[in-house]
């Protein structure tokens, strides 16, 4: 799940009249971007980026409503994934991106 306002519509604005976006969802949605073959094998949902996001809290709960969020199909264990909800998930946005490479031979972040 990534945040709709920040890559659907960027105009949530400060008092300068800027655009925000958030730096970890960016990261994946360049790695999205750049292997397109993995993205083709996620459904991947925007959400509205003001709390609470419902759509999250009602999968993992409020407390875990962080952007970005990779849920997972099936339970799994190893670096950064977690269960909350009977669901498994990561929202480490590198451990999401480690995780994506090697489920889907795609490259690795440095570390």
């Amino acid at each position: 799940m990534l945040p709709a306002t920040g890559f659907e519509n960027p105009a949530l604005e400060d008092d300068l009249g800027r655009g925000w976006f958030c730096p970890p969802c960016a990261m994946v949605e360049g790695f999205l971007a750049a292997f397109p073959h993995v993205r083709e094998q996620l459904e991947v949902a925007y959400v509205p980026f003001p709390r609470p996001r419902r759509p999250v809290v009602d999968l993992v709960g409020e407390a875990h409503q962080g952007l970005p969020l990779l849920i997972l199909a099936e339970p799994a264990e190893g670096e950064g994934i977690e269960t909350a909800g009977g669901l498994t998930f990561i929202s480490d946005e590198k451990a999401i991106l480690r995780y994506l490479g090697r489920r889907y031979g795609a490259a690795q972040p440095l570390p």
